[in-house]
Order: structure tokens, then sequence, then C-alpha cells
């Protein structure tokens, strides 16, 4: 009388291919896990830029000259100041003095905004370098200056350099309600 049951080296080949199945199994999760990860985080870097550009484009869009108490706006390579208008946390807009500046960061540097007496933001993180540049006339190409004196006037316009590890890229950011 024949038996119809598996031999000890099959029940062994079996756990052997199942195990190798299991632990295919689990490197793909592994490296899908990692990834979602990687894409969640650059997500947030990407949004975390997007807020700190816009909240700069709004600064400067809303800057404030000759005004009493408002401060003259003056500029350098590596730093701006001047007047606008911040949201508070209320959701009002109150007059404060905007400074913009690049700091170190660790091994990096940010474009970091100092609102009034609130603490710094960096509005834009990752870089290793940047440069302001200030538009004094659009006529032909435009003219440029490194430096910005404290005076009644401000430029047309900031060009902000933002230098990362691939790419040089530039922000034109139009002061005021200029046309």
């Amino acid at each position: 009388m024949r038996r119809s049951a598996f031999t000890l080296i099959e029940v062994l080949v079996a756990l052997v291919v199942g195990a190798i199945v299991l632990l295919g199994a689990h490197q793909v999760l592994s490296v899908l896990t990692d990834q979602s990860h990687a894409l969640a985080a650059r997500a947030a870097q990407t949004d975390r830029d997007a807020n700190g550009e816009r909240m700069l484009r709004d600064l400067v869009g809303q800057l404030e000259l000759g005004s009493p108490g408002t401060v003259p706006f003056s500029g350098s390579p590596d730093s701006v100041q001047f007047s606008s208008w911040c949201e508070t946390p209320s959701g009002w807009l109150e007059r404060c003095v905007v400074i913009l500046s690049f700091a170190a960061d660790g091994d990096h540097e940010a474009l970091r905004a100092q609102l009034g007496t609130i603490p710094p933001l960096d509005l834009v993180r990752d870089l290793h370098g940047g440069a302001f540049r200030y538009l004094e006339s659009a006529a032909g190409g435009g003219q440029w200056f490194q430096k910005w004196g404290t005076g009644i006037t401000a430029p047309l316009g900031i060009d902000v350099v933002l230098m990362r590890d691939d790419a040089v890229d530039t922000m034109l950011l139009r002061i005021g309600p200029r046309g």
C-alpha cells in the first residue's frame, strides 16, 4: 500500500523556496518604503520653498517708503533692509522692519527673513551661497547695482541669486505696486 505524503526533502525544498519568496518580497517592500519616504521629504522641501518664495514676494511687494515710522531701504550683496506690511498671527497686517540675509546653516546657507521681533524664518534652505542685486532702470536690458544706499527711494526690483548644488536660480522680485 502506497501513501501519498511529502518526503522530508520535498518539505525542506518548499520551505527554502517560500523563504526566498518572502525575502524577495521584503526587499521590494523596503525599497518601496524608502522611495516613498524620499518622495515625501522632497515634497515637503518643495512646499517649504514655495511658501518661502510666496512670503518673500509678499514682503517685497508690500514694501513701504517715506511714511512716518518706516526705515529707509538699504541693500548690499548679502542683506536687504526695508519696511513692509507683515501678516500677524491674528490675520491682519502690521508695519514691520524686514531684514533679508543669507545665513550659515551648518554646511549650507539659508535665505533668512527677520520680521520685527519674531524669531528669524528660513525662507529657502540648502543653499551654497546667494546674493542680492538691485534694479535701478529696466531700459536697455536693465541697470543693476550690487549695493543700494539708504535713501528715500527703492529700486524697481530685487534679484535674488540662489546657488544650489546643481544649479543657480534667480528670483526677480518686483517692489511695491509699480506697473
